[in-house]
């Protein structure tokens, strides 16, 4: 059986400034190398409407993008692009009860290129389209090792 997929790591959190050193491993991240992903992942917190790209996450925390992709396999267990989407689907999640937008409004809102796009990203983080997200059956079609707080919406 696969283990459950999860947003559970210490820097996955909504407010990823307040991660600490000690909420690491003790041989996983040097206090620096913490720094540099909380770095980067404020700034994907940050400019989360707008396309991004390796490079600048990498200048943002101020290390190689080669170094920034093994920080963010060791600490969040995804690479960057992947924590992206990620961060986005969540948002989207937060977001789409109460939306008064089209889908294709919210989607670029979000930083997708297209709704297609917002669609195909949403189904692949969580199993359901965001309509029926919104419908209210995604209780029905999340197996637990898809939601991201393991609580179902």
């Amino acid at each position: 059986m696969q283990a459950p997929r999860t947003m559970g790591h210490p820097l996955a959190a909504t407010s990823m400034a307040t991660v600490t050193p000690q909420e690491f491993p003790a041989a996983s991240l040097a206090p620096q190398q913490v720094a540099a992903l909380q770095r980067a992942l404020r700034y994907v917190d940050e400019h989360l409407s707008q396309p991004l790209r390796v490079t600048e996450l990498a200048a943002a925390a101020c290390v190689s993008r080669f170094h920034l992709v093994r920080l963010f396999r060791i600490g969040t267990g995804a690479s960057p692009l992947r924590y992206v989407r990620r961060r986005r689907i969540e948002r989207a999640r937060q977001l789409l009860p109460g939306a008064q937008l089209p889908m294709a409004c919210l989607a670029q809102q979000l930083g997708f290129f297209d709704q297609s796009h917002f669609v195909r990203s949403f189904r692949a983080e969580t199993g359901c389209s965001p309509g029926q997200y919104v419908a209210g059956d995604a209780a029905l079609l999340l197996p637990l090792d898809r939601v991201s707080n393991g609580v179902h919406p």
